[in-house]
């Protein structure tokens, strides 16, 4: 069998392509952007629960569903992903997800975000000091959905 394999590595080459890709997507749920494969719990005491356990166990798989396929997470250094996001927090001169353990673990509060964020839905905003006005510190965004679900939206430092 190996001979064989060896001999047409075409075919080999066409097969493992396939399984490569198949294994490689996750199901797209029906009626969901791509990068959203899960329901996010609908209330906000389940999101926030959901967020807080994912965070704390600094898990991608967890925290992925409850993001926004189009997460933001730095100020135009990459494509706004959330598996972007996990690659930029993971470096070792960022420690974001340290940054974002701490602001997880913060107050969040009800938020009123300017025009040019482009969100639509009820905000919230973490730590409650992002919202004053000069805050130039990691932030964290959550904004709820036309169904009613919770989506975290954003993880900044800075301005």
């Amino acid at each position: 069998m190996l001979f064989s394999l060896i001999m047409k590595p075409s075919i080999c080459g066409l097969m493992l392509a396939v399984f490569l890709s198949a294994c490689s997507t996750a199901p797209q749920a029906p009626g969901k952007p791509a990068g959203q494969t899960a329901a996010a719990p609908a209330s906000w005491e389940s999101f926030q629960a959901e967020f807080r356990k994912a965070v704390n166990a600094r898990d991608p798989v967890r925290l992925r569903p409850l993001m926004s396929g189009k997460f933001e997470y730095t100020f135009g250094d990459g494509t706004p992903t959330p598996d972007n996001a996990f690659q930029f927090w993971g470096r070792s001169e960022i420690k974001g997800w340290d940054a974002l353990q701490e602001i997880a673990a913060k107050d969040i509060v009800d938020y009123t975000p300017p025009p040019q964020w482009g969100l639509k839905g009820k905000v919230k905003l973490a730590p409650p000091e992002a919202a004053k006005d000069g805050y130039r510190q990691w932030r964290a965004a959550f904004e709820q959905q036309p169904d009613g679900s919770w989506r975290f939206v954003s993880f900044l430092n800075g301005d």
